[in-house]
């Protein structure tokens, strides 16, 4: 028994051995599992984390590259390499190493190779642009070791502007009261207001984007369009699909891809929308995206249903965009190298040929301090130093001597008009004085880029006219210019002491009137002087205790015409003995005239005491006043150069010598209050015109009138100006174009034109019918400014606008509009029985005006409505055929993206 015991124990205590052992093994094998699983959790928690990593640091390196082309247009290589050493912080992302690149296939000098294509991807797809292919690689490794490759491949796009039928920096508007059909692109970078009047339609065929909202239910001045824009505003869904009929009273047959865009299907309702506010609609994305019968596929949106993003010039940063854009038009400042950021944007810098204009000598050319060769004082020393006037021996027709012509001088004896020396002046009371004033310079660039200046060759081809404006270029027959007929730069006109006009109409000089014949004296001119009731007068009703032909000093502007057909024939040249051959036209695809005209302009206290191009006056608005008489007040849309955190208070620094030239004073004078009464027809015409109130006219620019390039015969040329600028009369275009028959053909033949523009502080259209004494003597009557012809232009144009504000009360219904995209051409005319104005180009707004200040107002004192036949020139979607100095807007679009798992 105790043997079998002894046994039972010996055996139950190596059973026990074997569980133990068992159970140890099973509870190792757990371990080394739970170890083994924790370590394959830990290190797909590491990849996760290096990928994050990656895509972090991918975004940052995108986000970098955007903003290096925000800085510079054309970044160096070593720019670019450089962005590789810039990768988030441990801060960011925790501890982590990268290996960055940025990678571009090189031109013949080690820059990113750029080609002319079309934009393949994001809302900006089809546009055809300068395209800058470019390939970012991101490695993110962690401590342990676990590592990931991502790769993205961009393209830097810059997009000529002119591609677009309409762009708008700021809020954009449609209002117009008859059907409106304004083709081509649309694209804003704040809110889009679409209204149409009643029983009418706005259609809009090609794809329409906005940063900000899109609204039907008001207009931008807060105008609710319940009542009198109830009319219908049509979006394609397909390409092509508002090109045919759309729904109206009269026609109801309806594209079935051109569809109402009804007003509860905006974006928005039930206010102005607030800065950085969303959408309030539920259904907007939906609506917006799906391609459906019933929605819109893509072809509107904003940035909640489209990621739509702003598109800037390359400058541009952060907020007050318009504030900085309007850099483009402005001459440099001391010290600004032409290869910044800023100073490739500058048109200034592009320009073939400049025309500069001053009070002194050395504001002609900040950038360039000292005197230059062929800097000239147009008053040769002034009233004491030449009394006769600054002489100047004139060619005629062939080069023929056309005798010595002196600039205008006046004294109070021979002109009853003449009221005297500007106020302040060291000329006698009695004169003479000067009419036209400052220093001039006039400057080409050659083929090697040297800049050559040629004002005295300019001045020996004439500066004066007769009462009216050439309309043909020399050689031309009737219309050319008979008193100077080689004349490019007119500062001045044969004096009409009386002013008699046949039944009040100045389109010719009444025989018995007292026109200067000959002009050989100094005391036979007048400057060019004309009306513009817009910056006139604050409202569009005539002032208390005022009559016709009383006017606002704000709205007597002094004009520099500029007479395109000439300046063709002397780049040509068939003006003999001129340098005009010898200007360069290849850099800027044709010729490229940059305008700044300085004189009256009062030192800017909010920017270092330099004239920068502002005229210095804000207080525009006044919403308590129903007159608009300044308070002094700023308010928020005065603020037309957005510097109220430097300077709170309203500019008015720019009017402390407006009128001197009218010797207003004591209670009449400026007080930084423009708007005080003289008489248009006695004074205005007269004398001479002080403060900003300068500005550039094109004249002579009829069909065939516009430089080309020699070589191609294609390009063209540009105007740019940091002054307002005035188109008279047709310009590129004439009533011969097939493109103007109504309607169009389907594919109109082209005629012989230029690839034109002009941008500047403001663009106002005048009529073939315009006459400068026809203003003046009529400045607070309408009916005496009516053209009776249609007017073509074919340009495209970049310009400034207002700020909208709310509407004050007892204004008309649209005034706190800009006026809308109808209206961003500017008016000044009875337009209504003139047979329509014809336009064909690009409608641009960059900036706010910040010399042509008025506000937008219609229709008693200052504009009628034209018959509008207005079109998109689809010519600027072929690259070749864009306006010298096009600026180019930026997007940095995403191609691919993708991880790499192979290893670097």
């Amino acid at each position: 028994m105790r043997c079998i015991k002894g046994r039972s124990r010996g055996f139950t205590l190596i059973a026990s051995l074997l569980v133990l052992a068992l159970l140890s093994a099973i509870a190792v094998s757990l371990l080394f599992m739970v170890q083994g699983a924790g370590q394959v959790g830990n290190n797909d928690l590491e990849t996760n984390r290096a990928y994050y990593g990656a895509e972090s640091g991918m975004e940052l390196l995108t986000a970098n590259l955007a903003a290096l082309y925000q800085q510079s247009q054309s970044p160096t290589p070593a720019q670019l390499t450089a962005l590789a050493n810039n990768p988030p912080t441990s801060a960011m992302i925790g501890s982590m190493s990268y290996q960055e690149s940025v990678t571009w296939i090189p031109d013949a000098n080690g820059n990113p190779k750029a080609s002319t294509s079309v934009i393949s991807a994001g809302t900006n797809a089809g546009l055809t642009a300068e395209i800058i292919p470019l390939t970012l690689k991101v490695s993110a490794t962690r401590p342990g070791g676990a590592s990931v490759n991502m790769t993205r491949g961009v393209e830097v796009a810059l997009i000529p502007v002119f591609q677009f039928g309409v762009f708008s920096d700021s809020d954009l508007s449609y209002f117009a009261g008859p059907d409106f059909n304004f083709q081509g692109r649309v694209h804003t970078n704040g809110n889009l207001f679409l209204a149409e009047g009643n029983n009418r339609s706005l259609v809009l065929d090609d794809k329409v984007t906005a940063v900000g909202e899109i609204l039907r239910d008001r207009l931008a001045n807060n105008f609710l369009t319940n009542a009198n824009y109830t009319g219908e505003v049509y979006v394609l869904n397909k390409t092509g699909g508002c090109n045919g009929s759309v729904a109206t009273a009269t026609n109801p047959a309806l594209s079935p891809n051109c569809l109402k865009f009804s007003v509860p299907l905006a974006s928005w309702s039930g206010g102005i929308p607030a800065a950085g506010t969303q959408t309030n609609v539920a259904t907007w994305k939906n609506t917006s995206t799906t391609v459906s019968p019933t929605t819109f596929g893509g072809f509107i949106g904003n940035n909640t249903s489209l990621a739509v993003q702003p598109l800037n010039l390359p400058f541009v940063q952060g907020a007050n965009g318009s504030a900085q854009q309007i850099a483009i038009i402005r001459k440099p400042p001391l010290g600004e190298a032409p290869s910044s950021a800023t100073g490739s944007s500058r048109e200034y810098n592009k320009a073939t040929v400049r025309i500069l204009l001053a009070s002194n000598q050395a504001d002609l050319h900040p950038e360039r301090p000292g005197v230059l060769p062929e800097d000239i004082d147009l008053t040769a020393g002034g009233c004491t130093a030449s009394p006769q006037g600054k002489a100047v021996a004139v060619q005629g027709v062939g080069g023929a001597a056309l005798g010595t012509t002196r600039f205008a001088m006046a004294q109070t004896g021979t002109d009853a008009g003449w009221v005297g020396p500007p106020t302040g002046s060291p000329c006698p009371a009695a004169g003479p004085w000067n009419l036209v004033d400052g220093w001039l310079r006039v400057e080409y660039q050659n083929a090697a880029g040297a800049w050559v200046g040629i004002t005295t060759e300019w001045l020996q081809l004439g500066f004066a006219r007769g009462l009216f404006s050439p309309t043909r270029p020399v050689g031309g027959g009737a219309g050319s210019n008979p008193v100077h007929p080689n004349a490019i730069l007119i500062f001045q006109q044969l004096a009409d002491r009386d002013a008699v006009c046949p039944l009040g109409v100045c389109t010719a000089d009444a025989p018995n009137s007292t026109i200067e014949a000959t002009g050989a004296s100094q005391y036979s001119w007048y400057p060019i002087n004309f009306y513009d009731p817009r910056e006139g007068f604050p409202r569009d009703a005539a002032p208390a205790g005022m009559a016709n032909p009383a006017c606002y000093v704000n709205g007597i502007m002094n004009a520099v015409e500029f007479d395109v057909g000439n300046f063709q024939k002397w780049l040509s040249g068939t003006i003999p003995g001129g340098s005009g051959p010898l200007v360069s036209y290849s850099s800027q695809n044709g010729y490229l005239v940059y305008f700044s005209d300085r004189r009256g302009m009062r030192p800017d206290p909010n920017n270092g005491n330099i004239t920068s191009g502002e005229y210095g006056f804000e207080d525009v608005i006044n919403s308590a006043s129903p007159t608009g008489t300044p308070d002094g007040a700023l308010e928020p849309s005065e603020d037309v150069d957005q510097n109220a955190a430097v300077n709170p208070a309203v500019s008015v620094w720019g009017t402390t010598n407006v009128g001197d030239g009218l010797r207003l004073v004591g209670a009449n004078s400026t007080n930084g209050n423009p708007y005080r009464s003289v008489n248009c027809a006695t004074l205005g015409r007269q004398n001479i015109v002080t403060g900003a109130r300068h500005v550039v006219k094109l004249v002579d620019g009829g069909l065939g009138n516009l430089p080309v390039r020699p070589d191609t015969g294609l390009g063209g040329f540009t105007v740019v100006s940091e002054n307002p600028v005035y188109v008279q009369g047709n310009y590129n275009s004439d009533s011969t174009d097939p493109f103007w028959l109504n309607p169009p053909p389907a594919a109109p033949a082209d005629i012989n034109h230029s690839a034109a523009a002009v941008i500047a502080d403001a663009v106002t259209v005048l009529s073939n019918n315009w006459s400068d004494t026809n203003s003046m003597l009529n400045p607070m009557n309408l009916g005496g400014r009516a053209p009776n012809t249609p007017t073509y232009y074919r340009l495209a144009i970049a310009g400034g606008k207002n700020i909208n504000f709310p509407q004050p009360a007892g204004t008309g219904q649209d005034f706190g509009t800009d006026g809308g995209v109808h209206n961003f051409l500017r008016y000044i005319e009875a337009w209504g029985g003139s047979g329509g104005l014809y336009y064909r180009g690009s409608l641009v707004s960059l900036y706010y005006s910040q010399y042509a200040t008025g506000t937008f107002k219609c229709c008693n004192l200052v504009y009628g409505p034209p018959p509008r036949y207005y079109y998109f020139d689809t010519a600027f979607l072929d690259p070749a055929k864009l306006p010298p100095g096009t600026p180019m807007l930026q997007d940095v679009v995403n191609l691919s993206y993708w991880q790499d798992f192979k290893p670097y």
